[in-house]
């Protein structure tokens, strides 16, 4: 991965590492949930270069670098290595659902339709501690500012998520 990529992928992790996730929305602090913050952050980051036409092939290599992080992570959760192929690929397709399924509400939401982003939070983060209206209007905020940004900042780096 180059570094523009390596560099969009460490500001996907330093934002999903933010404590107000788990102070502010309430989020359990387990491994499982914090993979589900990075994943809601690496989907709008990938919704948004897929409506700004960044080069498919770099969305791809997001994408792989996160596949390879999530054998890294079932390493590191202490899985069995005969169980890591199945364990990736049905985070794998959980992933996939998510990214559809987020991007259809985050289209909605910027063309001003109804959407169901909260129930949608709440099916995927399933825990009944988390303050839902936070999450989602967190998930609002970034979304509606990523559908401005320029392709050139985004390009550049000038761009950061919003809080």
């Amino acid at each position: 991965m180059n570094n523009f990529l390596t560099s969009v992928y460490n500001k996907i992790i330093k934002q999903s590492k933010k404590k107000f996730f788990f102070d502010n929305f309430l989020i359990p602090d387990s491994t499982w949930l914090r993979l589900e913050v990075f994943q809601l952050n690496l989907i709008i980051i990938l919704w948004y270069m897929n409506t700004s036409k960044v080069e498919k092939k770099k969305m791809e290599s997001i994408i792989l670098y996160f596949l390879k992080d999530l054998e890294y992570l079932l390493r590191e959760s202490g899985e069995a290595d005969s169980r890591i192929p199945k364990k990736t690929r049905a985070l794998v397709e959980n992933f996939y659902g998510r990214l559809s399924v987020y991007s259809e509400s985050f289209i909605k939401l910027v063309n001003k339709e109804k959407c169901d982003l909260e129930k949608r939070l709440k099916l995927n983060f399933n825990s009944s501690k988390i303050d839902y209206s936070k999450l989602e209007k967190y998930t609002k905020k970034n979304v509606l500012y990523f559908s401005k940004l320029k392709k050139d900042d985004f390009i550049n780096m000038s761009f950061d998520f919003v809080e």
